[in-house]
Protein backbone atom coordinates (compact mmCIF):
# COMPACT_ATOMS: atom_id res chain seq x y z
CA UNK A 1 0.00 0.00 0.00
CA UNK A 2 2.86 2.43 0.81
CA UNK A 3 4.31 1.85 -2.65
CA UNK A 4 0.93 2.71 -4.20
CA UNK A 5 0.73 5.95 -2.18
CA UNK A 6 4.21 6.98 -3.35
CA UNK A 7 3.20 6.39 -6.96
CA UNK A 8 0.05 8.48 -6.46
CA UNK A 9 2.06 11.32 -4.86
CA UNK A 10 4.63 11.28 -7.66
CA UNK A 11 1.91 11.16 -10.34
CA UNK A 12 -0.02 14.05 -8.75
CA UNK A 13 3.20 16.09 -8.45
CA UNK A 14 3.93 15.57 -12.14
CA UNK A 15 0.41 16.67 -13.06
CA UNK A 16 0.71 19.73 -10.84
CA UNK A 17 3.99 20.85 -12.42
CA UNK A 18 2.85 20.02 -15.95
CA UNK A 19 -0.43 21.82 -15.39
CA UNK A 20 1.30 24.93 -14.07
CA UNK A 21 3.50 24.99 -17.18
CA UNK A 22 0.45 24.91 -19.40
CA UNK A 23 -1.26 27.61 -17.37
CA UNK A 24 1.86 29.77 -17.59
CA UNK A 25 1.61 29.57 -21.38
CA UNK A 26 -1.67 31.52 -21.44
CA UNK A 27 -1.45 34.74 -23.43
CA UNK A 28 -3.09 38.12 -23.36
CA UNK A 29 -3.09 41.04 -25.77
CA UNK A 30 -0.16 42.69 -23.99
CA UNK A 31 2.10 39.75 -24.98
CA UNK A 32 2.16 41.09 -28.54
CA UNK A 33 3.56 44.43 -27.35
CA UNK A 34 7.15 45.21 -28.28
CA UNK A 35 9.57 45.41 -31.14
CA UNK A 36 9.68 42.33 -33.36
CA UNK A 37 12.11 41.20 -36.05
CA UNK A 38 9.96 39.42 -38.59
CA UNK A 39 11.25 37.32 -41.49
CA UNK A 40 9.37 35.37 -44.07
CA UNK A 41 8.55 34.29 -47.56
CA UNK A 42 5.81 35.28 -49.96
CA UNK A 43 4.96 33.04 -52.88
CA UNK A 44 2.44 32.85 -55.65
CA UNK A 45 0.44 29.62 -55.33
CA UNK A 46 -0.29 29.83 -59.08
CA UNK A 47 3.44 29.91 -59.85
CA UNK A 48 3.24 33.16 -61.85
CA UNK A 49 5.53 35.27 -59.63
CA UNK A 50 8.78 34.21 -58.02
CA UNK A 51 9.06 33.48 -54.31
CA UNK A 52 10.41 36.48 -52.41
CA UNK A 53 11.90 36.82 -48.96
CA UNK A 54 11.28 39.78 -46.67
CA UNK A 55 12.26 41.08 -43.28
CA UNK A 56 10.55 43.65 -41.12
CA UNK A 57 10.99 45.53 -37.90
CA UNK A 58 7.54 45.92 -36.37
CA UNK A 59 6.66 48.01 -33.34
CA UNK A 60 3.44 46.73 -31.76
CA UNK A 61 1.61 48.64 -29.02
CA UNK A 62 -0.14 47.19 -25.96
CA UNK A 63 -3.52 47.19 -27.74
CA UNK A 64 -2.01 45.33 -30.72
CA UNK A 65 -1.71 48.27 -33.11
CA UNK A 66 1.26 48.32 -35.49
CA UNK A 67 3.07 51.66 -35.42
CA UNK A 68 3.50 52.97 -38.97
CA UNK A 69 6.17 55.47 -37.96
CA UNK A 70 8.33 52.92 -36.10
CA UNK A 71 7.93 49.92 -38.42
CA UNK A 72 9.47 49.08 -41.76
CA UNK A 73 9.78 46.14 -44.14
CA UNK A 74 12.32 45.26 -46.78
CA UNK A 75 11.49 42.89 -49.62
CA UNK A 76 14.37 41.20 -51.43
CA UNK A 77 14.73 42.63 -54.96
CA UNK A 78 12.13 45.35 -54.27
CA UNK A 79 13.64 47.36 -51.43
CA UNK A 80 11.95 49.12 -48.54
CA UNK A 81 8.17 48.90 -48.22
CA UNK A 82 6.50 51.40 -45.90
CA UNK A 83 4.27 50.00 -43.18
CA UNK A 84 1.03 51.96 -42.87
CA UNK A 85 -0.53 50.18 -39.88
CA UNK A 86 -2.17 46.95 -38.84
CA UNK A 87 -3.25 45.08 -35.76
CA UNK A 88 -2.23 41.88 -33.99
CA UNK A 89 -4.85 40.11 -31.87
CA UNK A 90 -3.75 37.58 -29.26
CA UNK A 91 -6.09 34.90 -27.92
CA UNK A 92 -5.70 33.35 -24.46
CA UNK A 93 -4.41 30.13 -26.05
CA UNK A 94 -1.60 32.16 -27.71
CA UNK A 95 -3.05 31.94 -31.21
CA UNK A 96 -2.69 35.10 -33.26
CA UNK A 97 -4.78 36.82 -35.88
CA UNK A 98 -4.76 40.24 -37.47
CA UNK A 99 -3.28 42.08 -40.40
CA UNK A 100 -0.25 44.07 -41.49
CA UNK A 101 -0.85 47.02 -43.81
CA UNK A 102 1.81 48.35 -46.18
CA UNK A 103 1.75 50.68 -49.16
CA UNK A 104 1.82 47.52 -51.30
CA UNK A 105 -1.27 45.95 -49.71
CA UNK A 106 -2.50 44.12 -46.62
CA UNK A 107 -1.45 40.72 -45.31
CA UNK A 108 -4.20 38.97 -43.34
CA UNK A 109 -2.97 36.38 -40.86
CA UNK A 110 -4.83 33.11 -41.40
CA UNK A 111 -3.23 31.33 -38.50
CA UNK A 112 -0.47 32.17 -36.04
CA UNK A 113 0.92 30.84 -32.79
CA UNK A 114 3.13 32.46 -30.16
CA UNK A 115 5.54 30.15 -28.37
CA UNK A 116 5.43 29.37 -24.66
CA UNK A 117 8.17 31.90 -23.83
CA UNK A 118 6.16 34.62 -25.61
CA UNK A 119 9.32 35.70 -27.43
CA UNK A 120 8.67 34.24 -30.88
CA UNK A 121 5.82 33.32 -33.18
CA UNK A 122 5.07 31.81 -36.56
CA UNK A 123 2.12 32.61 -38.78
CA UNK A 124 0.76 32.10 -42.26
CA UNK A 125 -1.19 34.71 -44.16
CA UNK A 126 -2.68 35.75 -47.45
CA UNK A 127 -2.64 38.98 -49.43
CA UNK A 128 -6.00 40.75 -49.06
CA UNK A 129 -6.05 41.85 -52.71
CA UNK A 130 -4.28 38.94 -54.39
CA UNK A 131 -5.45 35.68 -52.79
CA UNK A 132 -2.86 33.74 -54.79
CA UNK A 133 -0.06 35.38 -52.72
CA UNK A 134 0.56 33.50 -49.49
CA UNK A 135 2.96 34.31 -46.67
CA UNK A 136 4.99 32.40 -44.11
CA UNK A 137 6.05 34.67 -41.24
CA UNK A 138 8.39 34.08 -38.31
CA UNK A 139 8.97 36.69 -35.62
CA UNK A 140 11.39 37.11 -32.72
CA UNK A 141 11.05 39.69 -29.97
CA UNK A 142 13.95 42.15 -29.90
Amino acid sequence: MKKFNKVVVVFCSILLFAGSGIAAAACSQVNAKGTWRVHGLVWDVLGVDETESFNCKLKIGSSGGVSASKSTCRVFREGTVDVTGGKVVMASNCTMSGKLKTISGTVKFRSGQMDRSKNSFTAVGVDSLEANLEYFISGVRQ
